[in-house]
């Protein structure tokens, strides 16, 4: 019968095995986590607050870009109404019908249904 505690996996990589005469190597996330223990919670929240400021910006870069889409299809909408009267009515066609009775045109895609 062999005892599994053993077995290289059994532990993990940087476990100590008392049977082993070495130590396997820590794995990229095993060392991070460490370095995070040893630093202390200055680090911890230093990482949270970095990353509360990476999302902050995100959300603003979100932001700039829906008002540049809503300013652009404002400006298309104002040309096309100015251009042709009956551009109006085209909005209750669905897309498909809307860009086949206008002929080809470059349709602007919300924030969300590039996201998906």
């Amino acid at each position: 019968m062999v005892d599994d505690s053993t077995e290289p996996g059994a532990h993990g990589a940087g476990h100590r095995n008392p049977d082993w005469a070495e130590v396997l190597p820590l794995t990229t996330v095993e060392t991070f986590l460490a370095a995070m223990v040893e630093a202390g919670p200055e680090v911890a929240e230093h990482l949270v607050r970095a990353a509360n400021e990476l999302l902050l910006a995100a959300q603003a870069l979100m932001g700039a870009a829906e008002r540049r889409l809503a300013e652009q299809r404002r400006i298309r909408d104002e040309s096309a109404t100015a251009t042709d009267p009956g551009a109006a009515a085209a909005p209750d066609l669905p897309d498909d019908a809307a860009a086949t009775a206008s002929g080809p045109t470059t349709h602007l895609r919300s924030v969300d249904d590039v996201a998906s």
